[in-house]
């Protein structure tokens, strides 16, 4: 009888890791479901279904718990039992996550305050600000590089001497504002009441060049502008407030985290076992990247190099996303996250799995944890302030297509089933964000995976139920 080994792959992708869990917990209840018709005591879970679990960081999180053995040397913990973990525990892993969500309110806040002239009038004070404070910043900087003394970085920083300009500037800016006011006022005929502003259309033909400019008249009352302005400059500072408040906190000179919240929440579930101790012999395989020698690693047991590590230790070493956690030191060697190379273990894992298993056959289930579709054309002319926050976006992407695209091509050639779930995003949640409103929406997307016939879940299921009728577990 042909041997057929099957291969689970989870992305990185922090507390999305919600999304894989979500399916994972679908395909332990089905499968189980299924299988109670002719055996009411069955009770089947991943590490039943699956020869093979590879994850970068939190896949590695993922694939290593459901590894994890319990009593009666059957698995620990569920696909369900990991949606709740990464439900309650995303704070102790992530706890009290940046409020540089609330920029988004502080650009909008910005725009309604000031529009129009006043907008010119306080984006040449701002820029005068940031170029002064960006000045400040590279001196200190050039100072340590130059220096081995330390240099104690001021907490005041940008948002603080905005906040400065916000409020010393304030009856500078209104006597402005006011001049403005009356300097449109003066050239309207109809209504002292009313200003007039011009909005600028641009028109554009179909290879990009503009083809005509129209002018559109609007109409706002200087009351709503009165009453409007002061509730916008309080909102404006207040999320002003609330930056300033993290950034006094905050250290840029070191990670975000420092990482025992998440070192005990490994000990807590995953205690002292080592990749040699996987239930059901299971094989895993994650991800790391090694500093100090600036190499790729895996951690993995699949060869006997690295299977007296410990799971928890091999976990975190995938999982320290630079600039959230610092890097794991194993073996007098720091590793960071896997993510860095290889956010998509799929097709190196398949690889590594055939080299152990060179005669058989294979079916390879590749979960990701979310995918943002974001155009990105207004950065055709674009330099690096405008690209340093979507470039690394998109090299993740690619690097994840890369990966899938490999598989699909190693799946046609021997005959292996490759199925790739990988769910789209309707917009951008941040790794570290563990917000109950973002917890939602992973929630909301996992369940929209499961129903996506697209996803050929039912397909999955069926094989898997097919695997376990041959497996004999009470």
């Amino acid at each position: 009888m042909e041997d057929t080994k099957y291969l689970l792959s989870i992305d990185g992708g922090g507390i999305r890791g919600i999304i894989p869990a979500i399916i994972l917990a679908e395909l332990e209840k089905r499968v189980t479901e299924e299988l109670k018709k002719e055996n009411p005591n069955a009770d089947f879970r991943c590490a039943d279904f699956f020869d093979i679990l590879a994850g970068t960081s939190t896949g590695s999180i993922l694939v290593s718990s459901l590894a994890v053995p319990g009593d009666n040397n059957r698995p620990k913990y569920s696909g369900s039992f990991m949606v709740d973990f990464f439900h309650q525990h995303g704070n102790d892993v992530f706890p009290n996550y940046s409020p540089f969500g609330y920029i988004d309110n502080l650009l909008k806040n910005v725009a309604n305050v000031h529009k129009g002239a006043k907008l010119s009038n306080m984006t040449n004070s701002v820029v005068g600000v940031v170029k002064e404070t960006s000045l400040k910043a590279e001196t200190k900087i050039r100072s340590i590089t130059d220096n081995e003394s330390s240099v104690k970085v001021e907490k005041k920083g940008f948002v603080g001497t905005i906040m400065g300009f916000f409020s010393h500037n304030k009856e500078q800016n209104n006597e402005i504002n006011d001049r403005v006011v009356d300097e449109t006022d003066s050239k309207v005929e109809e209504s002292a009441s009313k200003i007039k502003t011009v909005d600028v259309k641009k028109s554009n033909t179909e290879d990009g060049t503009t083809s005509k400019t129209e002018i559109v008249n609007t109409e706002v009352t200087t009351t709503d502008v009165t009453m409007n302005k002061e509730e916008d400059d309080e909102s404006l500072m207040e999320h002003l407030k609330e930056l300033d408040d993290y950034l006094k906190t905050y250290d840029p000179f070191k990670p975000r985290y420092d990482g025992v919240g998440f070192e005990k929440l490994l000990s807590k579930y995953l205690y002292e076992f080592k990749l040699k101790d996987t239930v059901n012999g299971v094989n895993v395989f994650i991800t790391s990247y090694n500093i100090s020698n600036g190499e790729r690693t895996f951690f993995t047991n699949l060869n006997s190099e690295h299977e007296d590590i410990l799971l928890k230790d091999a976990i975190r070493a995938s999982a320290s996303a630079p600039t959230y956690f610092p890097a794991k030191n194993i073996s007098n060697k720091y590793f960071v996250d896997g993510g860095v190379f290889m956010n998509n273990p799929t097709s190196r894992a398949y690889l590594e799995a055939r080299k152990k298993y060179p005669n058989s056959k294979f079916i390879v289930i590749s979960l990701g944890t979310g995918r943002y579709l974001k155009p990105l054309e207004k950065y055709h002319d674009a330099g690096i302030a405008q690209w340093a926050s979507p470039l690394i976006s998109v090299l993740m992407d690619s690097e994840q297509l890369n990966h899938h695209d490999t598989m699909k091509i190693l799946a046609e050639f021997d005959g292996t089933k490759y199925y790739r779930i990988q769910p789209i995003l309707e917009e951008k949640v941040n790794l570290a964000s563990v917000s109950e409103n973002d917890v939602k929406k992973l929630i909301d997307i996992g369940n929209k995976a499961i129903s996506d016939t697209e996803n050929k879940l039912d397909e999955i299921i069926n094989l898997l139920v097919d695997k376990c009728k041959k497996i004999n577990i009470k």
